[in-house]
């Protein structure tokens, strides 16, 4: 039985009798699950061998990997999040405490793709997981996709979208596995899109919301550069407080350009910019401007500010308006009054389901 065969009808996975006990059972443990797995590998398992054995003769390529890899994980670096100061009982303890007797159900997913192990799950109606309408959620840096399970916000907008969610985290961040690195964060990103989208063993979906906030914008943007849309899928990809490079921003928010150095050193210089100057991408680009209320800031660059977190000069609304973009029915750019980490208020979030709404009817 496939993914799809139990988001709906009678054999769905929110109708069993046990649902709660699974699902908690599930949601508890240290480790994804291994009975309820999506595979999708893009690399022979000799050619990945090959690599690993390459990097420890090379000692370069081996010492970079291994300062690489710690500096992530200590947040150094932007694995998402840094579990040195949380520890690894905090994602779990997350997942142990939801509420499971409501209308939102969930259910904990494993996808592996070229060796890494993905912590992922599904959030959803009874009344919309069968409707075709996802969304795919990439965190910010800081988040982990267990925060969602509990933001009454992120269901909010779930509910105003009528739609559904697939979470999850980066490699080597709480329960997912592997070593952090931007290529591994934009491969995991393109494995959970071929889940949404795969219509044989996948979910199938119709319609795709990417939603990528901060780090996770610039996520989504490196792993659209190499992901073909599909024909018969609508999307609407948004970026939320995103920086345009993140090389750029280590020296803007540290007023050192060692930083900005040290991110392009490791490989780490995540851009947004090269799959957003694409026209055939349909995307709405969210940064805090100096209004009021939602704002079309298609034409007014002058209206970004500072969002406490990325300046208004390495922002990607600001780069890609002053590189000459122009909106289309395809790229709409929405100022904000919300600040970097805020959540959107009511008139913010009705205005981006709105558009939402609109450009996946085109």
């Amino acid at each position: 039985m496939g993914i799809k065969d139990v988001l709906s009808g009678d054999n769905a996975f929110y109708n069993r009798p046990d649902y709660e006990e699974i699902t908690r059972q599930a949601m508890g443990a240290h480790e994804p699950p291994e009975d309820f797995v999506y595979t999708h590998n893009t690399e022979y398992p000799a050619w990945r061998i090959a690599k690993d054995i390459i990097s420890i003769v090379v000692f370069p390529i081996g010492i970079c990997r291994v300062i690489h890899s710690v500096a992530a994980k200590f947040g150094i670096l932007p694995a998402s999040i840094s579990l040195a100061y949380r520890g690894e009982s905090h994602p779990t303890h997350l997942r142990s405490s939801i509420q499971l007797n409501k209308e939102l159900k969930m259910k904990r997913l494993s996808v592996k793709v070229d060796g890494y192990t993905i912590d992922a799950a599904i959030m959803g109606k009874a009344s919309t997981l069968g409707n075709g309408r996802w969304v795919v959620y990439s965190n910010g840096n800081g988040e982990l996709y267990e925060h969602n399970l509990h933001r009454c916000s992120f269901e909010q907008i779930l509910t105003e979208l009528n739609g559904n969610a697939i979470v999850f985290n980066y490699p080597g961040v709480a329960g997912s596995k592997g070593m952090p690195n931007r290529a591994a964060m934009a491969k995991a990103y393109r494995a959970i899109l071929n889940l949404i989208e795969d219509q044989e063993s996948g979910i199938g979906a119709r319609e795709i919301i990417g939603f990528g906030h901060s780090l996770g914008g610039a996520v989504q943007g490196e792993a659209l550069r190499s992901h073909q849309l599909k024909q018969n899928i609508k999307y609407c990809f948004v970026k939320s407080r995103t920086f345009s490079d993140l090389s750029s921003t280590a020296t803007n928010i540290t007023g050192l350009k060692i930083f900005g150095f040290l991110v392009r050193f490791f490989c780490w210089n995540m851009s947004s910019i090269k799959s957003s100057m694409n026209p055939d991408i349909p995307e709405i680009i969210m940064q805090t401007a100096g209004v009021y209320e939602p704002t079309d800031i298609g034409r007014q660059p002058d209206l970004v500010v500072d969002d406490d977190v990325i300046g208004a000069d390495v922002s990607l609304v600001k780069k890609l308006l002053e590189s000459g973009l122009q909106p289309s029915s395809n790229k709409y750019f929405m100022g904000i009054p919300e600040h970097h980490n805020d959540p959107l208020e009511d008139l913010s979030r009705a205005h981006l389901v709105n558009q939402i709404n609109h450009m996946l009817a085109l």
